[in-house]
């Protein structure tokens, strides 16, 4: 079976995020979209961790071939003392033994990671998993940044279940 991982902190998910699944489900068998963060990163207080991993299941309730993760980032302390590589090859080990465990993916499976970032493209082509990385090309450039500074001025970017969770709170 073919995988497609699309990851990220999802603070709030956004439309560009969506073009980025999008284009893993047009190529994959199956497409796991994995919430990653920890207490007090750039999601806190507004999208807690667990609040994302919610609303990433309402978004994507009704795609039979879109499954939903959890995964939080258990030291991020270890950024004092590892270099980037290192944090991202700990961090693949981690997300593919949690995929692993929650029957998500197999080892047989052709995993290619899904994302939009040219850093992170880099940071995962070398780690020592082999990992294959698809490198996507917004439609709509978006960023959690520009809605978190100014989230009435780019409600309309958020994917529907986070925005009508905004909506609602704030």
């Amino acid at each position: 079976m073919k995988v497609g991982i699309v990851f990220g902190t999802f603070a709030p998910m956004h439309l560009g995020h969506m073009d980025v699944v999008d284009i893993a489900k047009t190529e994959m068998d199956k497409v796991v979209v994995v919430c990653c963060g920890h207490e007090g990163d750039r999601g806190y207080p507004m999208y807690p961790l667990e609040k994302r991993l919610e609303l990433a299941q309402k978004q994507f309730a009704d795609e039979e071939k879109v499954f939903t993760a959890i995964l939080p980032d258990t030291d991020p302390k270890i950024k004092e003392h590892w270099d980037q590589q290192q944090i991202w090859n700990y961090w693949v080990d981690r997300m593919l033994l949690m995929l692993f465990q929650k029957e998500l993916i197999s080892a047989k499976d052709e995993i290619v990671f899904y994302t939009s970032e040219g850093d992170y493209t880099d940071l995962l082509t070398s780690t020592p998993q082999n990992i294959k990385v698809r490198k996507c090309e917004r439609v709509r450039p978006i960023s959690g940044t520009m809605i978190r500074e100014n989230g009435e001025e780019y409600m309309d970017q958020m994917a529907p279940s986070f925005r009508e969770y905004y909506k609602k709170s704030y």
